[in-house]
C-alpha cells in the first residue's frame, strides 16, 4: 500500500509464489543442513558436468532444480540465459520448454525474474501446477 497498487500487486504475487514455494525450500534447508550444500549455487555446483557453467557468473541455482537468473542492469527488461546441458528446463512464468545447453534471451518485466525449472522435478509439480 506504501508502493501504490501496481508495485502492491507485484509483491503480492512474490510473497504467493514464496508460499507455493515452501515444501521445496524445505527440502533444500533440510539438504543444506545434512550436507552443507548451498541454497545458491553457482551454476558450476549445479551443473558439474557442464564445463559451459564454470564461464555462467550472474545467475545461480537455487537448490537442485531451479535456475534463477537475474537482472543486473538498470532498465533492462530481457537477458540472456544459459541452461545447463543434460536436461529440459522449463520457464516458470509461461511454461515454455527449453533445451539445455544452450542459451536463451528470456524476457524480464519488472514483475518477474527469468526462473526456470528442472523438466522432472517435483518441484514443478508442487509450486507450479498451474502451467498451460
Amino acid at each position: 500500500w506504501s508502493y501504490g497498487p501496481e508495485l502492491q500487486e507485484i509483491m503480492v504475487a512474490h510473497i504467493r509464489l514464496r508460499e507455493r514455494l515452501r515444501p521445496y525450500l524445505r527440502r533444500i534447508f533440510r539438504e543444506a543442513s545434512e550436507t552443507l550444500a548451498p541454497l545458491m549455487r553457482p551454476m558450476f555446483f549445479g551443473a558439474p558436468d557442464d564445463p559451459a557453467c564454470r564461464d555462467v557468473e550472474d545467475q545461480y541455482f537455487f537448490g537442485p532444480d531451479l535456475v534463477v537468473a537475474p537482472v543486473f542492469s538498470a532498465g533492462g527488461r530481457q537477458r540472456l540465459v544459459y541452461l545447463p546441458s543434460g536436461t529440459v528446463w522449463r520457464d516458470v512464468r509461461t511454461g515454455d520448454f527449453h533445451e539445455g545447453g544452450r542459451s536463451i534471451v528470456s524476457p524480464a518485466p519488472l514483475a518477474s525474474i527469468p526462473v526456470f525449472a528442472r523438466v522432472g522435478s517435483a518441484v514443478l509439480a508442487e509450486a507450479f501446477p498451474d502451467l498451460p
